[in-house]
């Protein structure tokens, strides 16, 4: 899957471990047939909330993450334990009139659960399921934990259940690509093709987390267009290079407030759309639509822009404003400037070059979207001052995570100096914090098989 030796033997062994609270946990487990898998985390290279725009963004997964243990249970229930006990055993029933709570964990298998038993419950059988899983992603870092977790939901669901084998799915998802779009559906409540939506989890997001945790390549950056999402490309990440990544010790997490956050990010792309509809007499659905109609230069073109997108009536929320010129403004220098210009730099290995691009998405995020936490902000400036070629925040924002691009050879020695620097200058955030060095891996995996590798290469040949 693209890890080292290392790496991989500590994967073998916390898969042992939660075999033995599986089993623990659920007496009769070892006379049932089990799926076990890893589920990963993911680094948005670059693509700050493009996704659900109609915009590109380049991926790639990470060897952290879930590893997953379920089996059917012969009940209507899912039963669920976390291998740390910070996170309290759930039960819900496989039901289709679950109504999951929203700011509690439980909020992302229960969303899952509810809609596999609305969309299939009628067409194909479904077993509730016993599940154990562990986790070696920091909680709320950005790096797409609670989107992996409803992926986790949908294998430990689905597989022990064959439903890869029900004529609907079959005839609605025919790829990774479509089962990441119908898996991002199912978060944010949307229809996808035959399969109706629903309530969703409360974030107004896209199907980027779902597409890298599904189709990532070991050793690949990956290229995606959305809305619908499309391929667009792989692109080999050089040997001698090496992300390092910091979780600032502030969670990006899903509640209340911060749900009010990310959606008003989401929100504003929309009203820009819907303004620019308004002014111009279009009836555009994304922001991918706007900015191909630019023919002026940038300048000329947001002006105009300033003169004819008017805001919605609504009062935007307390400490934010509309500012759709600048909405559109931060799409088009990320999809259309920063993101093809580092694919460049990365094809012809010139690092500094593709240091360049980094920094200017951050810059750009942290103007525009107003996304960038401060501690978040001092871990890039730290990691430039320390030699980085480039670093940028990742994720959705408000908290999180950085990842920074050095030298292989040099950094473990970078990654030393980066925790000492933070721990001496935000010593209360850097009690959380996380460093690691991280490398393009696969996406979902099945352990279960004989001879074990991404389940998209083995569900769809």
């Amino acid at each position: 899957p693209g890890w080292s030796q290392e790496a991989w033997e500590g994967k073998r062994r916390q898969a042992l471990r939660l075999l033995e609270v599986f089993a623990r946990h659920y007496p009769g487990s070892e006379e049932r047939e089990v799926f076990l898998g890893f589920v990963p985390g993911r680094v948005e290279v670059l693509g700050k909330h493009t996704d659900y725009a109609g915009g590109h963004s380049l991926l790639c997964t990470l060897d952290r993450g879930f590893i997953v243990v379920a089996a059917r249970n012969g009940t209507p229930f899912v039963r669920m334990v976390e291998e740390d006990p910070a996170f309290p055993p759930l039960e819900f029933p496989l039901s289709a009139d679950l109504h999951p709570p929203l700011g509690h964990w439980g909020n992302y298998p229960m969303t899952m659960a509810q809609r596999l038993a609305f969309n299939f419950g009628a067409h194909h059988p479904l077993q509730g399921v016993d599940v154990a899983f562990t986790c070696d992603l920091p909680v709320g870092s950005g790096m797409s934990g609670s989107s992996a977790l409803m992926i986790l939901t949908f294998f430990a669901i689905a597989l022990p259940n064959g439903l890869p084998q029900c004529d609907l799915l079959r005839r609605n998802v025919r790829d990774g690509i479509d089962l990441a779009m119908y898996l991002a559906c199912a978060e944010n409540g949307q229809t996808f093709r035959e399969l109706v939506g629903g309530r969703g989890v409360g974030t107004f997001g896209g199907s980027e987390d779902h597409t890298a945790i599904l189709n990532g390549r070991a050793g690949h950056l990956s290229l995606f267009q959305y809305a619908p999402t499309v391929p667009k490309g792989e692109f080999v990440w050089p040997e001698d290079w090496q992300f390092v990544v910091a979780f600032s010790g502030v969670r990006a997490e899903k509640t209340k407030e911060a749900l009010e956050r990310y959606n008003w990010v989401s929100l504003r792309a929309r009203a820009a759309v819907e303004a620019y509809n308004r002014a111009f007499g279009t009836q555009f659905l994304t922001l991918r639509e706007v900015v191909e109609t630019k023919r002026e230069p940038l300048g000329a073109w947001l002006n105009l822009l300033r003169e004819r997108l008017a805001p919605p009536p609504e009062p935007p929320p307390p400490g934010e404003e509309w500012d759709l010129p600048g909405r559109v403004r931060q799409f088009y220098l990320e999809d259309r400037r920063y993101l093809p210009g580092a694919v460049q730099a990365l094809l012809w290995r010139r690092a500094e070059r593709w240091g360049q691009w980094l920094n200017a998405s951050h810059k750009a995020s942290r103007r525009w979207l107003r996304n960038i936490a401060p501690q978040v902000h001092l871990l890039q400036r730290m990691a430039l001052r320390l030699g980085a070629w480039g670093a940028s925040g990742f994720g959705a924002g408000f908290g999180g995570s950085v990842y920074a691009v050095v030298e292989r050879q040099k950094a473990e020695e970078f990654l030393q100096r980066w925790r000492e620097a933070y721990a001496k200058q935000s010593p209360q955030a850097a009690a959380q914090a996380v460093f690691f060095l991280a490398s393009p891996s696969d996406g979902v995996q099945d352990w279960s098989q004989p001879k074990a590798g991404r389940w998209v290469d083995m569900a769809f040949v």
